[in-house]
């Protein structure tokens, strides 16, 4: 069973110990639970330093080629940084998605810089991870993926909390692109069985938020739980690894 982890970041945070945090920390936890590869943006992009984090997981996909899947993260406070440099990243083999953490980065999806991003998604068939941890970041999602229905969303943390499942549920419903993870701290029991029923077995994505949380319980939480072995097939890599073959070969015009 092909299993790819779709949320993952990489390195040291500046306000938590992270233990196993270099690429080669996370090969090892990746071998110890069997997933074949995994979506990286590292920490330091998210906070730190946009253009040095991007770097560090470039230069992770490049010497781990057959491991890691980079995700570009885009920062909307340096938009002529980020138009520049997305040629240089999506012509890597390897790198084949987005990250927006409009948390870290103090704005919200509805910032004008980000029209960009989406549009560039939109063209390539891209898919876009978003830290979605608020109903406003969840109805931001509902509009947006409307306007760009060739762009992929994925949910990252599924909204955070139950009440906020239950609309993020809705709105994957509702949208073909729009998807959801299993990144999540606050939930019932069997949560994975309840996030599959309320969105559909094709709409769940398996991530872990590794080196941050660690992955053997998020993945316990799949293997054990009582979903069929060709469901747990597909929320483990199966569809991620459709997304992924879907992204359209950037042209450098």
């Amino acid at each position: 069973m092909k299993i790819i982890d779709c949320h993952c970041h990489l390195g040291r945070y500046f306000n938590f110990s992270v233990p196993g945090h270099s690429p080669e920390d996370m090969i090892n936890s990746m071998d110890n639970t069997g997933v074949e590869k995994a979506c990286i943006s590292p920490h330091m992009s998210l906070s730190s330093d946009i253009k040095r984090g991007n770097q560090f997981m470039m230069d992770t996909v490049v010497k781990y080629p057959e491991r890691f899947v980079g995700f570009f993260t885009y920062n909307p406070h340096f938009p002529d940084l980020m138009e520049d440099e997305l040629p240089r990243y999506f012509c890597t083999t390897g790198i084949k998605g987005i990250k927006i953490h409009q948390g870290t980065h103090k704005t919200t999806l509805q910032n004008p810089a980000y029209r960009n991003i989406y549009s560039f998604a939109d063209k390539y068939r891209i898919p876009i991870m978003i830290h979605t941890w608020s109903m406003q970041t969840i109805k931001n999602i509902e509009e947006i993926s409307a306007q760009y229905p060739n762009a992929v969303f994925i949910m990252g943390h599924f909204g955070a909390i139950p009440d906020n499942m239950i609309y993020a549920a809705s709105v994957i419903n509702s949208r073909s692109n729009v998807y959801g993870d299993t990144t999540v701290s606050m939930m019932y029991e069997k949560n994975v069985e309840w996030l599959v029923e309320i969105a559909g077995e094709n709409k769940v994505l398996y991530g872990t938020d590794m080196p941050f949380i660690d992955p053997r319980v998020c993945l316990g939480r799949v293997l054990h739980s009582d979903l069929s072995e060709s469901i747990k097939e597909k929320v483990l890599g199966k569809t991620m690894n459709d997304l992924l073959e879907n992204v359209k070969t950037y042209e450098n015009s």
